[in-house]
């Protein structure tokens, strides 16, 4: 569900940003291979943490309170 809610919901900026991070990668590394900032890859990140946060409070696996 988790990964189906990630395809559907992440842009392609932030799936490129995530799958680079969960690989151990930088911002740094992330941002000049997608050819943009670290912050960009900072932002991509916490949108994709609001997006996870948000399925997981529908599906309430998880209390955030």
């Amino acid at each position: 569900s988790l990964v189906e809610c990630l395809g559907d919901s992440l842009s392609d900026l932030e799936s490129g940003v995530l799958t680079m991070y969960l690989e151990g990668r930088s911002y740094e590394e992330i941002a000049e291979r997608l050819g943009c900032t670290p912050k960009t890859v900072d932002n991509a990140l916490q949108r994709v943490k609001r997006k996870v946060t948000a399925h997981l409070r529908t599906r309430e696996v998880v209390d955030l309170r």
